[in-house]
């Protein structure tokens, strides 16, 4: 990231756009350090991706190195540019990422069509909406009435502030109210499967384990990189493209747990601009996991924003065939 989207004190550091806080400790320099073994790997190797590279503008600025997108990006041969909407050199390339960490932004009528112009809500509220429509049973739950324990935590993104309640109570603006999903393992831990996503598809999953009096914490003990097929259902693998076309996700990240007592998935959170991969995943599988998502990348990317050329030879082709018919 550039220093322009941090505040800097002596405690620590807070990200402008999501208010997220990062106190300065030993454990902040042992994760800087562990991200920084990937980055060196990452920046030094050669893309999965062979062929030629396609430049991306992206708004309202260039994918930073902590999120997985870059590296994804990276492996995928696309060319990663920072992008102003109000620039006529934005306009010379077909290909548009919108890129933010906010939890709601403006619709984008006139701007150029891209990967994830119009996922515009990523709130907890909205993806317990499209999730109850879309899988049919419920996540969100009435405080006043539901039966207790329960989830209380942020509308907004990246907050990780979220608590048991075990008592009813009056709901407040800007929280959400959810059913609490028992994910936990026998050895202690809740899992949460992390479930990058491109246009519908789960190249891959995360494994993410904490421990469970630390459920809400942004941090992990443990992280494995997994298939989806061994985790999902052919009917749960549908239904997840559903919802990513329902909140018009084209990239993201998805939390999934899934409840033990009736074995049920629950989507609770969707994230545009996850950062990754997870640090407690082991090296080799960080460049492994960019690799898989690269290639889906670039394959999705090619197929629902083909380059100019391809389009150009399509057009040629179409008018050549219409000439011979004529």
């Amino acid at each position: 990231m550039k220093p322009s989207d941090f505040d800097w004190t002596s405690r620590g550091v807070t990200v402008r756009e999501t208010g997220a806080f990062v106190p300065f400790n030993l454990a902040l320099f042992k994760d800087i350090y562990i991200w920084w073994q990937y980055y060196r790997r990452e920046k030094a190797r050669k893309p999965a991706f062979q062929g030629p590279q396609r430049p991306v503008f992206v708004h309202p600025r260039a994918v930073q190195n902590v999120y997985l997108l870059w590296g994804a990006m990276r492996q995928a041969g696309l060319d990663n540019q920072e992008g102003s909407l109000m620039s006529s050199e934005s306009n010379e390339t077909d290909l548009h990422l919108y890129f933010s960490d906010q939890t709601y932004l403006d619709n984008h009528p006139s701007a150029p069509t891209g990967i994830n112009r119009d996922c515009t809500d990523i709130s907890k509220s909205r993806v317990a909406e499209v999730f109850e429509t879309i899988f049919g049973y419920n996540l969100s739950v009435d405080p006043r009435t539901a039966q207790p324990p329960f989830i209380c935590k942020s509308e907004l993104n990246g907050k990780h502030d979220g608590y048991i309640a075990y008592k009813n109570c009056a709901p407040k603006d800007g929280w959400v109210y959810q059913k609490l999903i028992m994910a936990e393992t026998e050895d202690g831990t809740v899992i949460d499967h992390r479930c990058p996503t491109v246009f519908g598809e789960v190249p891959l999953v995360y494994l993410k384990e904490r421990p469970i009096d630390q459920r809400f914490a942004n941090l992990n003990t443990r992280c494995r990189l997994s298939q989806a097929d061994l985790h999902f259902t052919t009917e749960e693998l549908r239904l997840i493209r559903k919802f990513c076309k329902a909140m018009k996700l084209d990239w993201g990240g998805l939390d999934i747990l899934r409840n033990a007592p009736d074995g049920r998935i629950y989507i609770v959170d969707v994230n545009k601009t996850d950062m990754g991969p997870p640090l407690a995943l082991p090296l080799k599988d960080k460049l492994k996991s960019t690799e898989i998502l690269g290639l889906a990348l670039r394959q999705a990317v090619d197929f629902h924003f083909p380059p100019a050329i391809t389009r150009r030879a399509s057009i040629s082709e179409d008018a050549l065939k219409k000439e011979e018919r004529a």
